[in-house]
């Protein structure tokens, strides 16, 4: 199966004037990240943008060495025994059995993993996208949604007008919560009525007004002995860029691969020159 590791392009140049973090001042190696990318549901969720802007922003941290594998579908054991954790950006088509029962695997084994914001429907779900609405009827990744800790019935697909709104963490002792401000504004899309597993901790919610409750925002998820979390933000660069889902980011993806998060608080991505 042909695959190939995204290294440079457009969106790498573009976020190379974007993203000026502070270097982490640890003296642990390097943890090694894998982004699993390739596709998303274009234009509203643009890889090739959002995925290089991600590295970067984990790169430049000084704590992360990080690459993205555009043929997912190429996946297997070998490629990922030699990663901490994966980063998933992606919303296509299934990848087929092995590269699924290879990230099943990686993460049983004590491997993490961070999903955002388009991963959260789709078809692992068994979803397809008829005249702009998303129904059942496709073959089920069961386990995908275990990782993830979440379904969302096609019926509840959907999201407030995007706009600006304020996420309160409400669990403030977890490693990657602990030293943050106690809640921070984003700029994104909402996503409501998501049907999150018992298991599922919430770390982070935000209130919908078009709900009218809280939705959680940030959660973990264990998976076999590996560690999953769930961000439903990041719809594109400029959600990406705002400081809370910065921090956010950046210290669930060390969590995920290490149990702990040596990232200073007050991560931030510098606005891009005019």
């Amino acid at each position: 199966m042909h695959f190939q590791f995204f290294r440079v392009g457009f969106g790498a140049a573009l976020v190379a004037a974007l993203t000026m973090l502070p270097a982490a001042t640890t003296s642990e190696p390097r943890l090694k990240v894998l982004i699993l990318t390739g596709e998303t549901d274009i234009p509203a969720h643009n890889w090739r943008l959002t995925t290089p802007f991600l590295r970067e922003l984990l790169s430049n941290t000084g704590r992360f060495e990080v690459k993205a594998l555009e043929e997912v579908r190429g996946l297997n054991k070998q490629i990922l025994s030699g990663y901490d954790a994966v980063v998933v950006n992606y919303n296509g088509p299934r990848w087929g059995p092995d590269a699924e029962e290879a990230l099943e695997q990686f993460l049983k084994s004590g491997k993490g993993m961070v999903a955002i914001h388009n991963c959260s429907y789709g078809t692992f779900f068994g979803q397809s996208k008829i005249k702009g609405r998303y129904t059942d009827g496709g073959p089920v990744w069961s386990e995908y949604a275990d990782m993830l800790g979440s379904t969302w019935k096609p019926a509840n697909v959907g999201h407030a007008p995007r706009g600006t709104f304020t996420v309160k963490w409400v669990d403030r002792e977890h490693p990657i919560s602990l030293g943050l401000e106690p809640s921070f504004v984003a700029n994104d899309e909402l996503y409501h009525k998501m049907d999150l597993r018992p298991n599922a901790h919430v770390l982070a919610t935000a209130f919908d007004q078009t709900t009218g409750r809280d939705e959680p925002m940030v959660w973990t998820i264990p998976f076999g002995a590996g560690r999953v979390v769930h961000i439903p933000m990041g719809h594109d660069v400029l959600a990406m860029r705002q400081p809370g889902f910065v921090n956010t980011f950046a210290r669930s993806v060390e969590w995920v691969a290490t149990a702990k998060v040596t990232l200073p608080p007050g991560l931030t991505v510098e606005a891009p020159k005019p």
